[in-house]
Order: structure tokens, then sequence, then C-alpha cells
């Protein structure tokens, strides 16, 4: 079922930016920016560099605190509706490999552990101003998560005692400010 899902996301990938291939020379669109926040694509709580080397296709790599260590991220974001002069709003698709779980234990910090993984999500990137310096980025991000961190789980349950307060929440939430990069 996973590798069916990812076939057809990144199958949509390449479909949308062969047809968003023109470009427009929109300065209100970023070419790079640096960004600030939190989220999967910022490695918990950091920074995220994005390049874009098309205007509606780029990479990027966060780095940060998540809990239980430094979380990485890297992947591929893919915008829509880039081409009109001065775009609001603006939609995305993101794909990324990195961490996707962090495990935490209160007065045991040698169990804490990251868990790494492909995850993809969906979001819009809001530039309230004409021609703005920066803008603000929100998405929602479905990590896939491996069995071993439902084995970790119960590991800790039932050859540690550690009991749980919280679950993992089947999705993950992104905000975080971006400056744009000339």
């Amino acid at each position: 079922m996973k590798n069916c899902i990812l076939l057809i996301f990144f199958g949509s990938l390449l479909m949308v930016s062969q047809l968003n291939g023109q470009t427009n020379a929109s300065s209100d669109v970023d070419n790079a920016a640096v960004g600030l926040g939190f989220g999967l694509d910022y490695g918990g709580m950091g920074v995220n560099l994005s390049a874009y080397p098309m205007k509606d296709f780029g990479v990027f790599i966060g780095v940060g605190y998540a809990l239980a260590g430094v979380g990485v991220n890297g992947g591929a974001k893919l915008r829509f509706a880039v081409n009109r002069p001065s775009p609001k709003v603006t939609p995305y698709l993101l794909a990324m490999y990195g961490y996707n779980a962090a495990i935490v234990v209160t007065n045991k910090t040698s169990l804490n552990k990251l868990f790494y993984g492909f995850s993809a999500g969906a979001g819009i990137d809001i530039r309230p101003r004409k021609h703005p310096a920066g803008y603000w980025s929100l998405g929602v991000i479905v990590p896939f998560r491996s069995s071993k961190v439902d084995a970790y789980f119960d590991d800790l349950k039932y050859n540690h005692g550690v009991e749980f307060q919280n679950e993992l929440f089947p999705v993950a939430f992104s905000i975080g400010y971006k400056f744009k990069i000339k």
C-alpha cells in the first residue's frame, strides 16, 4: 500500500512539474529562502533552507531540535500558481526523508530515540503584502513511520516499565516564517 501511495505521489509531482514548466519573472516568488519554524520540515524546532532551481520546484533541508536529539530532513517542494505576478497564497506539496518520530522518556534520556523515514504533505505559503521580504508557510505532513516505532513503544512499555502520557499523532503540522534570499 505504501509503495502505491509513493508511486502516485511522485508520479503526480513529475506530471505537475511538467505542466507548470513555464516560468514568469515574478519578484514576489523566491529563488531561495531561509526560515525559522516548527515542524518536520524544520527538523523539529529549527531552520529550513530552500532553493528553487525552477519557479515551481525546489529542494530543502531542515535542521533543528527534535526533543530526542537533532532532527534532520531533506526533500522536494512543488509550488502551484506561481506564474501569477503577485501570488498572495501559494499552495504546495512536499515530500521528504528524515526524522519523522521522536520518542522522549522523562528522567531517562538514554531511552530517547529518533526514527527516520519518508513523509509527505501539503500546505500554503502566505504573502500578505505586495513584494514582501518574507512570508508565512503553513503545512500538514503525514509521516510514514516504520513498524520499528511501534516495536520500540512496546519494548519501552513491557521491558522498561515506561508509561506513555501521549501517543504519536498520525499527522504533523508545520509553521514557520521564511525570509527570501535574492
